[in-house]
């Protein structure tokens, strides 16, 4: 199963929440893409689901 950007986003989030000794600049990096790339990826779903009418 290959993991969705959300539940990457959820898992780095995860990640430096428990240990926020350990947050780097990277991590704020990643987060930000990771947002945005988990709102492009739900607006995608939505947009297939309104084409196929689920």
């Amino acid at each position: 199963m290959t993991d969705t950007t959300r539940q990457l986003l959820a898992d780095v989030l995860e990640r430096v929440s428990s240990n926020p000794d350990e947050w780097s600049v990277r991590d704020t990096e990643t987060i930000s893409r990771l947002r945005a790339a988990a709102e492009w990826e739900e607006a995608s779903e939505k947009v297939a689901t309104a084409r196929t009418g689920r």
